[in-house]
Formats: C-alpha cells, structure tokens, sequence
C-alpha cells in the first residue's frame, strides 16, 4: 500500500536526524519496514521560509521487501516505484531523499543491506527517466530516540533524537491528531465489532429496508423524489447531532444509518460534512458504523471514513479506511475513485470538490448544512 501525504512547514534538511526524527509525524504513525520517498522542491519565500534550499512535498511509504541475492526485485516494489515517480514528476520534484527503516537493517554493512542496495539503485534509475535526482538514501533500523541511521553501503552518520520531541510531532499532535506506534493501530482503529453484534445489526438492517422503503415510496408519492431524499437526508443529520451529543448508535440505529447511506444522494450529501465544523463527530460516526456493520454495507461506512481522513491530510488512515472499504465491497465505485486518487498521490485539495458537491446536493434539496470551516 502507497500512502502520501504533504508537510504543512518547510523542513530544513541540514540535519538529517532531526528529519528521520519528523517522518513518523509526518505519516501519522511510526513506520516499520518501510521504504520512504520524500519528494523536494524549491522552497518558497515565505514570512517562515527566506526561500532558500529545499521544502519536502509529498511523503510515500511501501512495505519493504527485500529479494533474496538470487531473485529479481518484487514486482510490487517495482510497481511502487512508479507510482512515486509519477507523484514526484507531479510534484515538480527536483530531487528526493529515501529512508529504509526496517529491523532486518540492523548493521551497515549485513546481507539485508546489500538487498536494499539493490532497491535504491533500481528506483534511482527509475527517476533518472523522469529527471530526478536522488539526493540521498538513509536508513535505520527504528525511528527511535538514540538509534542509529547509516547509508546502506556502509557509513554510519549519527542518531536520531527523539521523534516526540520534534516540532512537527507537536504541530500534528495540539492539532489534534495522534502520532501512532504503528500501522496496526490505524487498522485497528475500524477493526470489525464481535461477529454477535454485527449479526444482530445484519438483522435489524432486514427489518429497517421495508420499513424505509414504504415511507419513501409515500414521500416521493407526496412531494417527488427530491422531497424523500430531503426527508432521508434530515433523519441522518438528527442521528448525527444525537451521536455528536455523546450518544452512541444502537443496533437498530445503526442499521437505520446503513440503510439511509445506501441512498447514493444521501452518501454523496454528507461528504460535505469532512469540510464543515461537524467533521471530526461525523467521522467517529461513520468508524463506529463501518466497525458494527455487516458487509456489503460496511463499504459506504467505511468510504466516508476514508474520505474524511483524506480531505485532513491522514493519507495512511484514508488507505486504511480504503482498504475496509473494498473488501467488503471489491466494485464500491466511491471507495475505488478515491483510491485511485490516493495511489495516484493527489492531494487533498484536489479531491475536496466532493465536498462541494455535497453541498450542492443538500442545496437542491432544501437542506442547509454546517458551512465550510475548521472542525470544532
């Protein structure tokens, strides 16, 4: 899995330790074997930044695997590299610093570090098609205060300093946004309720479908299609104002939810909401749902999930979400088309107009939702 993500503040690359110490804030979570790509760019002026050296762009991670002496490099890892030149060529990269940090690196100069060798000499080749420099490649066997980071031929360059410590660690974490130990703990995080529960809920779903069908046939009956989505879409805005007031959802509520997300204009609507003062309540809704709900319909949950952690900046949580979101639905077109978006490295920006059209949508339909704006 590819994931990207962008610095909010230039870095100043003097000291690499001080920089090895930034990337786990940077990902969100502490990566563990693990083939970094940082993208640089000319700085910018900035009243931050006098303009000159470099500003570190997007930052991607893939699952490091390492061929054996024999064997060619792993398609996935070649595939990998192209996805990064891709962004990078986006990006209007100049150049790009690579970090290994796996365990099996635990000496400069051991057998796995000649397998890594072969890797960076591999997508070295792979940016020079594109006109990109590899500045450097650095690697350690943890980012961790006081371990050691070295290039893989052998030169041992320093320690790295405690990654707690360092100034985007504390920008990301008062922002509210935690620095994980590991992946584990962002799949963790939509990890499935117990089978019991997500049964129930399964069955409280069969029971809610008739319902809802009959009092959407009689609203669109009464006022036409716009007036029963308009009706739909209210009822799951009541759930999430009782859910934001600390409230969680019961079974049959959570079934209501699913059965009203699969509504494709009602889905398409509360995008909005990941770009307005309710997104952080809407996002605990939506991960408690795609944790309780059954499959196929744990897909919607977890898209707008995804969706939520993208439009934020958490790339890795988004794959995560993503990743959810497909397995339970492998032809969820939402989840697919953000996806792309995420392998491709497009940033967040690039994909928030969803969330206007969300607010587009609520429009036509007479509802007014929470304005654009920073969370509460």
């Amino acid at each position: 899995m590819t994931a990207s993500t962008s610095s909010s503040q230039p870095l100043h690359l003097s000291d690499i330790g001080e920089l090895l110490a930034a990337v786990p804030a940077m990902l969100g979570f502490h990566p563990t074997r693990s083939f970094l790509v940082l993208s640089l760019s000319p700085a910018q002026r900035s009243p931050n930044n006098d303009g000159r050296g470099d500003a570190i762009g997007a930052i991607m991670r893939h699952d490091l695997l390492l061929p054996r002496a024999e064997e060619p490099i792993p398609a996935p890892m070649s595939a990998a590299f192209e996805r990064f030149c891709t962004v990078c060529v986006r990006e209007g990269a100049r150049a790009v610093l690579v970090v290994l940090v796996d365990d099996r690196l635990d000496h400069p100069r051991n057998h796995a570090s000649g397998s890594a060798v072969r890797l960076v000499e591999e997508f070295a080749d792979e940016l020079a098609l594109s006109g990109i420099e590899l500045a450097g490649v650095h690697a350690t066997p943890e980012i961790a205060r006081g371990r050691m980071w070295f290039t893989p031929e052998g030169e041992v360059n320093g320690t790295i300093p405690d990654p707690e410590s360092s100034v985007v660690a504390a920008t990301r974490v008062f922002g509210g946004s935690p620095i994980r130990r590991s992946r584990n703990e962002l799949e963790a995080l939509l990890a499935p309720s117990p089978p019991e529960r997500r049964r129930r809920v399964g069955q409280c779903i069969d029971d809610v479908i008739d319902a809802r069908d009959l009092a959407y046939e009689h609203a669109a009956r009464a006022g036409g299609t716009d007036r029963a989505d308009r009706m739909e879409l209210e009822s799951l805005l009541g759930r999430l104002a009782t859910f934001g007031d600390g409230a969680g959802l019961e079974d049959r509520e959570c079934a209501e939810v699913a059965v009203l997300l699969a509504n494709p204009t009602v889905r398409d609507s509360v995008l909005a909401l990941a770009a307005g003062a309710q997104a952080r309540a809407a996002e605990r809704m939506w991960v408690d749902l795609a944790r309780a709900l059954p499959d196929p319909e744990r897909a919607d949950a977890a898209a707008l999930v995804a969706f939520s952690a993208y439009v934020r900046g958490d790339g890795p949580f988004a794959g995560v979400a993503l990743g959810v979101a497909l397995e339970s639905n492998p032809r969820h077109r939402l989840s697919d088309l953000l996806d792309q978006a995420l392998q491709a490295g497009l940033r967040p920006e690039a994909i928030r107009g969803l969330a206007d059209t969300g607010y587009e949508i609520a429009a036509r339909l007479g509802v007014v939702l929470p304005p654009p704006g920073p969370p509460e």
